[in-house]
């Protein structure tokens, strides 16, 4: 074993001196094209054939043709309009918060409801301010089911006062804006 060893020792030192240190560049350049090409430029090839596979797929669909493809946008808007609750349901709306302030144990007194139109908007604001009255603890459940359960709701802001330092009850007013499908 240490003869060959040793030859092998000596070619490869006689290889290294007959290659020279621009020979071992070289090869250290070749190494690394080679270790490039497999990280980079195969992942590509791949990506390259499932984008053509996927193209074949679509023209073979006819169904997915330019004009289909214009309207999607319309189509998305008109899904996303649909999931507003109609401005019809507006009582629902005042259902909900009065629901919601039952469970969390908060005294909702007398507020302003505004319903507001634009034109050629799909969309009505239903702004509400409700001033409310309960411990803080409560008050944040109360707004946090409100954002859970009407998803379609935004707290605009909230006010928050209490008459004495000492009082764990305070006098909330919150302002908010509830979003209704015109259609």
């Amino acid at each position: 074993m240490t003869v060959i060893n040793h030859k092998l020792t000596w070619y490869s030192r006689r290889t290294l001196e007959q290659i020279g240190s621009a020979g071992i560049v070289g090869i250290g350049t070749l190494i690394c094209s080679a270790i490039f090409y497999v990280s980079s430029q195969v992942p590509l090839v791949t990506n390259v054939q499932s984008l053509s596979a996927e193209l074949a797929e679509s023209k073979a669909h006819p169904g997915l043709n330019a004009d289909s493809l214009s309207q999607l946008p319309e189509k998305q808007l008109t899904t996303f309009h649909q999931t507003f609750l109609n401005v019809k349901a507006a009582p629902d709306v005042l259902e909900t918060l009065h629901e919601a302030a039952v469970v969390q144990g908060v005294t909702l007194e007398q507020g302003e409801y505004h319903l507001l139109r634009n034109g050629p908007d799909k969309l009505a604001r239903y702004q509400i301010v409700l001033p409310i009255k309960g411990d803080y603890l409560h008050l944040r459940k109360f707004l946090s089911q409100i954002l859970t359960d009407m998803h379609y709701a935004s707290i605009d802001s909230i006010e928050f006062q209490r008459q004495k330092a000492s009082d764990t009850l305070l006098d909330a007013q919150v302002k908010m804006t509830v979003f209704l499908n015109e259609n």
